[in-house]
Order: structure tokens, then sequence, then C-alpha cells
């Protein structure tokens, strides 16, 4: 256990001036105050063999770290919070609360340090505990810094905590100057006020990543080659850290890891799940492990080398341990709650026609339809039970569908891939419970019957009973229609109600990549409804979705980060339970997809705490073509993502934050609105329109032309901007609006600036660029505030971008109304 020392009160630290290394264990208590003692009384810990420097702050003092340090011609800002010590019980730890600059927020005195440095490699790692604190500002990166030479040249490792929670950790570096998002992984979920272990390791080029044991990152970079020491940068992020260790980086950390990760709910009799393990020691050699079930009465655990089977033996709650061999403080957990086993119940209910969907005793249901049921008054989910449905001429179970945690694969396409995603298949609607079936479950001409678990609802009626679920006996019971013919290429859209080809727009889309030669022009025409739906299209060419009617014509769906991680692709297996991404549709390798008068709404709102990327479309490709024409689409953060080439015309784009970003080579937006609506989390924020990520300075990139700049009511003036560059190296900030009429929520300045954007001083040809640029009046803008940074075209500098037959000049495509 730490030394604990006398009572103590907290004190800043003045600015400029659990790990095997050193700590032990930790006791939880209220927070108290800590006082630093004198500098010239502290006594540098004793560190653990192997330990080339430690910290874990027992002494009661912060003197070997210096606050806020300045640098000359740093870009990347100066940062301004307060460093302090806190401590926690018996433990002691650093606390930075964040300022209104990011920066780096505090690094190791050179005296502390030279023991390190005096070694005279570069070759090291930097471990710490590092806590995510929320904080009121504009929040995001808390980065643990190595081979830190100033200010302006670092690597750093980095929580992208923004929102309060995030699956994103990067490599950040500082180079000359200028602040780099070097690279960026997907992890686990990091949210505020929770500890995790970061560890830094730097070994030539080489840089490696990793979170509580786990390598969640690798990259390699040589700009940065001397030793320098070690901190912590932030951007507006409030932090505590403590139990810093700096060792030989050709030390590695004992590894065990566990797929998949997380809960598991199963119920008695269902099917049992596989934890595969990965375990290696110091040296990179396998090593063993130990499990254990702290209940095998209701989860029994079967290992077989490195693979294990969970069985769900009974109704309860367990938690499944594995145990490093080499290194037993290193530990991974599985619980499981495990329900009891599914009984079809017994109660008929008396008539139930007109409350079910599809009709029982039907011969046309729709094999892509959502079934419905109609209570006596509102039903409440309990998170339990489930709906199940069975083939009647067997009783075989053909789908289970749980009211939460559900996952499902959408598709195939004509290769086999599948979207996978995690979204909710059961919710009520008003007096009705809507369950979706998972895809591809029901098949053409078959007769099945439903079947609802006890205990799936409280409280609810049916047909004056109180409802203690629903059997075989009950009647719902219903006949999928005949098969389709193939090579269709007109296929219809309708909700219950109206006769069509299918009842959702994924139906037909499934149609047209699995019965439709690739080249063949297929049109789906979409009834006025809202459909609630994730989309997915792959490797299908000449796809025209032509909606009834703008406004009315509606696919929407809540999709977002913290649900469905990343920007997504389709994988080579149905069995997928993510990987999907974020975005309501998503397309990939399809060229020639045209969207025509509808409205496709991402209906996510931003939530306090998790992160609220919520694209509408991700177009995915290299040469591919998306044409929208007349369309509404409408979300919060990253609206449309975009690669390969797009046309939007006379469409309108609703977002807050970078709600038009990606790799396109030429997305031209003409005759179109593109409209700043409020943060639905912070209604005094505005956010940026654009972030290019161009991968070739001479692609177009972003071309607005002839389009208009407008903004919800109550977006504040002078709060967007009309791009932010990613900061990352290897891509251009190829943006340009020409001829186009901008609201007063434009911001005078035009664009961030931080992080400096790529090229840094515009040209011609490539950055930042406007000309013609007017207020929503017809007025003309000066330009005079414009950022250094961004460029303003002449006429003759602005010609390649006054048509699209000049825009899209690289392919020879020139679209049309």
């Amino acid at each position: 256990m730490k030394f604990k020392p006398a009572a103590i009160t907290l004190v800043a630290i003045a600015t400029s001036g659990f790990l095997a290394g050193c700590g032990g264990d930790r006791l939880a208590a209220s927070e108290t105050k800590a006082e630093t003692k004198p500098a010239e009384t502290v006594a540098a810990p004793s560190c653990a063999a192997g330990i080339w420097f430690c910290e874990d702050f027992e002494s009661g003092s912060a003197a070997r770290w210096e606050a806020n340090p300045v640098g000359a011609g740093a870009t990347i800002g100066t940062a301004n919070g307060k460093l302090a010590l806190q401590q926690e019980g018996e433990n002691h730890f650093l606390r930075y609360d964040a300022g209104s600059s990011k920066g780096v927020a505090a690094v190791v005195s050179d005296a502390a340090f030279a023991a390190v440095e005096g070694r005279k490699t570069a070759d090291y790692y930097v471990e710490a505990r590092i806590k995510p604190i929320s904080n009121t500002t504009n929040n995001k990166f808390v980065c643990l810094l190595g081979r830190y030479q100033d200010v302006n040249n670092w690597y750093g490792g980095c929580l992208n905590v923004q929102n309060g929670a995030s699956s994103k950790v990067e490599f950040h570096k500082a180079n000359a100057g200028k602040w780099f998002r070097a690279r960026q992984f997907s992890a686990r979920v990091i949210k505020n006020d929770v500890w995790y272990k970061l560890r830094l390791e730097m070994k030539g080029s080489a840089l490696n990543f990793y979170i509580d044991d786990d390598l969640v990152g690798t990259a390699s970079d040589t700009s940065v080659t001397g030793a320098g020491k070690i901190g912590f940068w932030l951007d507006n992020r409030s932090f505590a850290v403590d139990d810093i260790v700096v060792g030989d980086a050709n030390v590695k950390p004992s590894l065990l890891s566990l797929e998949p990760v997380g809960a598991w709910s199963a119920e008695v009799g269902g099917a049992d799940r596989e934890v595969k393990v990965s375990a290696s020691t110091q040296d990179g050699s396998a090593d063993d492990f130990s499990v254990t079930s702290s209940n095998p009465q209701v989860v029994s655990v079967n290992r077989d080398g490195n693979s294990t089977v969970l069985h769900a033996a009974g109704a309860g709650t367990a938690v499944v341990s594995y145990v490093s061999g080499s290194n037993p403080k290193l530990s991974k957990t599985v619980e499981a709650d495990i329900e009891p086993a599914f009984v079809q119940a017994e109660e008929s209910y008396g008539k139930l026609a007109d409350r079910l969907s599809p009709a029982a005793d039907t011969h046309f249901a729709y094999v892509d339809t959502p079934l419905s049921i109609a209570f006596d008054d509102v039903p409440v989910l309990t998170g339990k039970g489930s709906l199940r449905i069975f083939r009647t001429a067997d009783d075989k179970l053909v789908d289970v569908i749980k009211p939460a945690g559900e996952t499902d694969a959408i598709g195939p396409s004509a290769d086999g891939y599948y979207r996978g995603v995690a979204q909710a298949l059961m919710r009520v609607d008003g007096k009705r419970l809507v369950v979706r079936p998972h895809a591809g479950k029901l098949e053409y001409a078959t007769k099945y019957y439903v079947a609802i678990a006890d205990g799936t609802l409280k409280g609810a009626k049916l047909a004056g009973k109180g409802f203690v679920g629903l059997g075989k006996k009950a009647g719902w019971e219903f006949t999928t229609r005949a098969a389709p013919k193939d090579n269709l290429t007109t296929l219809t859209v309708a909700q219950a109600g109206a006769t069509a080809d299918f009842r959702t727009l994924q139906g037909a889309l499934n149609y047209a990549m699995q019965k439709v030669a690739k080249e063949t022009p297929v049109t789906i025409r979409l009834a006025n409804g809202t459909y609630t739906e994730l989309l997915y299209l792959r490797g299908k060419d000449n796809v025209t979705i032509r909606g009834e009617s703008r406004d009315k014509a509606v696919v929407e769906f809540d999709n977002y980060e913290a649900l469905n991680s990343g920007s997504g692709s389709g994988v080579a297996k149905a069995n997928t339970s993510s990987g999907g991404g974020r975005a309501v549709l998503l397309a990939e390798q399809s060229d020639l997809l045209t969207l025509e008068r509808l409205t496709l709404k991402n209906s996510h709102l931003k939530i306090n705490g998790v992160n609220n990327q919520a694209e509408v479309i991700f177009f995915n490709g290299s040469t591919q073509r998306l044409v929208a024409r007349d369309m509404n689409f409408i979300s919060r953060q990253d609206t449309l993502q975009l690669n390969a080439y797009s046309w939007f015309y006379n469409t309108l784009i609703a977002g807050d934050v970078d709600f038009i970003w990606g790799s396109a080579k030429a997305a031209l937006f003409e005759n179109s609105e593109i409209r700043t609506v409020v943060d639905s989390a912070d209604a005094t924020k505005g956010g940026y329109l654009v972030q290019a990520r161009v991968t070739d300075a001479k692609d177009k990139g972003y071309v607005f032309l002839n389009s208009r700049l407008t903004r919800e009511a109550d977006v504040p003036d002078g709060s967007a901007e009309l791009a932010r560059s990613a900061g990352v190296p290897s891509f251009f900030d190829n943006v340009v609006y020409v001829n186009c009429r901008m609201d007063k929520h434009i911001d005078p300045a035009g664009w961030w600036i931080n992080p400096i954007p790529n090229p840094a001083d515009a040209s011609a040809i490539a950055g930042w660029r406007e000309f013609g640029s007017t207020a929503l009046d017809g007025s003309p803008l000066t330009g005079a505030n414009r950022v250094p940074a961004a460029h303003t075209l002449s006429e003759a500098d602005a010609a390649p971008y006054l048509s699209r037959a000049q825009v899209f000049s690289a392919i020879g495509w020139n679209p049309q109304p």
C-alpha cells in the first residue's frame, strides 16, 4: 500500500517552474485536500527493479512537474488550466482542470528525468493511470506524451473523449510547431470519470498504444527521434493522473484479451457463448490463463485450449473471470445475466384478427414485414423476454427477437457481404408492440406462428385480459407470399394496406443486389410513409431510389457512433454483430446510385456523455458516382460522408458539426441549401460545415456552387465556420465556395484554423478557397476578415469550378438535372 502522509490541503501548482513501478492498493473514500511540501524536501519515490522512472505523488508534492510550459513558435496553443494535488482515501494523484486553450498541460522536470535521458536511448515506454473528467468547455482529447522535446515536438497516445464518451483512440504528434492527428483507431468505449491504464511505447519508428494492457493501436513515424521527456497534452479535457512509470521499450506487458468482449445476456436452453482468449507473457510468448465462474449453477464454463464455452445452466447472474498465468493482477471478466427457459403461454385471448399485422390466417404476408400487435393500453417493455417465430409445419424455431441488445446482419450483397449492426428490433409505438424479424429469417410461401414470452411486457392487457405471454394457441399465424420473379427492373415499396413488391426499402435493395445483374438499371419507387430502417447497398450499379414526394417519403433511423462504431463496411459472413457503422445508408462499390425526391434522416439527437457522430449516408468507393436530386439529408453531426464522386442538385443538407466530410475526389453541391441546425446538446454552439480528408492534392475535393448557406432560427451569428481541418498530414483540405450566399451565422473569419489546414496557405488549386461570396440578400462579402490560410480566387482561377463538366473533368462526367 502507498505511504500515507500527514494531513494535507489542496494547493495549486505554479506554472513554469498501480503499476509495477510504484504504488499499490487503492481505498475509495471522500475526497480530501493535499498540501505540497517544499521542493527541497521531496525525494523521488523508490521504483521497482527494471523501472527507469516512477511517480505516485505519495510524497504530497508535485515539485517534479511543470505546468503549462510555453515555447516559441508554437501554433497549437498554450494550455491555461490549473494543476493541483488531490487525495481519495489513502491515494494521492495529480489533477488538471482545463482552461480555455489546448496545449501541453504538464511535463516532468529536467532534473527529475535526467536519469532516463542519461541512458541515451529514445526506446522507452511511459505508462500512467489517467481519468478523463467532465468539464464545461468544448472538450475532446487527453494525451500521454513521450519523446517530448518542447511544446512543438512530441508524440502522444490520446483518448478522444468528445461529448463524454467515445470509442476512438488516436496517435497525435507535434512537429516543428504543428499539431497532427496522425492515426485513429476504434477501441472500447472510453468514458468520463473512469481510470484507465495507458501505455505509450516508442521503439525506433514503431509506436504502440495500450489501454488496460490491450494493444489498441500501432503506427510508424520518424518525426521525433530524441529521448526527450514525458508529459500530458489536452484539448480542453480535464483529467487526473497517477502511477507514472517509464521503462525499457523491449519489456512488454503481459497481455490478456477476450473475443467477443462485453456482458452476456441469455436464457436457459439458449445458445452457448464461445469466448476466445489471447494471452502472452512479457517476452511475447504464449501465456496460460485460468477461467472460473462465480456461480456454476448459473453459468458453467468448459475450456478447450484458448477457447472457452459459457453455458446458461440456470436463471440468475454470474461473473466469469479470466486471469493471466504470468501476471495474476491482470484479469478480464464477462458478466452474465441468464433468464429462465422460454415457455409458450396457454392463454388464447379470443379473437385477435383486427389487432395483428400481418393479420391472422393471411396468405399474403411479406417476408420483410414488421410484426405488430395492438394492446388495450400502452405496453411497457421490461428488457427481458422475447418474441419468437416458429415454422408451423414442424414447430421449428426460426427467429428469436429480444427487447434489448440485439444485432442484425443486413443483406447479403451478390458477393455475400453483410452489414452487421446493433439495433433495436422491438419497440412500442402507441398501444402497439412493433417487432422487426432478423434479416432473412422468413422464407417465401411458408406458414409461421408467433409467440411472446411472459414477462416481456409489464402491466399490459390484451382483449380485456392481463397479458401472460402469447403461444401457438393464441392463433397468430400467417403465410408469406410467393417469391417475386427474377430480373424485375422496377420495384415498389409501400407500407401495410397498400399493394407493393416489398414492405421495406432494404427488401427491395436485397432483391436488386441478389436477383438483377450488376449493370442492369433498377428503379425502386418508394411510397409516402416513414420507414424506420438501416440500409445497405453493395456492388450493384445503376440503382435509382425515387420517392413519391420529397417531404413525405422518409427513411430514418436513430444510429450513432456509441451504438455502431465507425464509418462501416460490409463483411463476408452472415453472423456478424458489428462493423456496419453509424450511417443510415451504407453504400459501397455501387456506381451511379441515384437518390431522388425523398428524405433520408438520421433521427439521433445528441446526448451528453456519448459520441454522437451520426451520418445519413456513407458513400464509399474509389471511382463510383452518386447522384442526389431534389433530396433532403438531415442529421446533426457528420450528415454526409463521401468518398469517390458525388453530385448534389437542388438538395438540402442539414447538420451542425463537420456535417459534410470524407475523402471525396470531387463532391459538387449545386443550387443546394447547406443548413446549420441548432446543436441539440448545446443551443449556444454553431459548428463547422466541412471537414475535407482529400487524399490527393490534385483532386477537386468539396465544391459548393450557386448554393445557400442557411441556419435554423436559433443558431447564433458568427458561430459556424466554412470548414475545419482534420489535422492529418496525409489529408488535403480542398474546399471551395463559388458564388454562394451566406447567412450571418458564418464567422467573418470564415475558416477554423486549429489545427492548421493542409496546405497551410491555400493556392488557386488547393486548400480553402472562395469566389463571389455574398450575403443572403446578394450583397458582396469583402472577405477582409478571412483567415490568412484561406485564398480568394480570381475569376480566371474560379473557372474550373463553374460547371459540372469542369468539376468532374477528371472522369469525363457531366450529369444532368
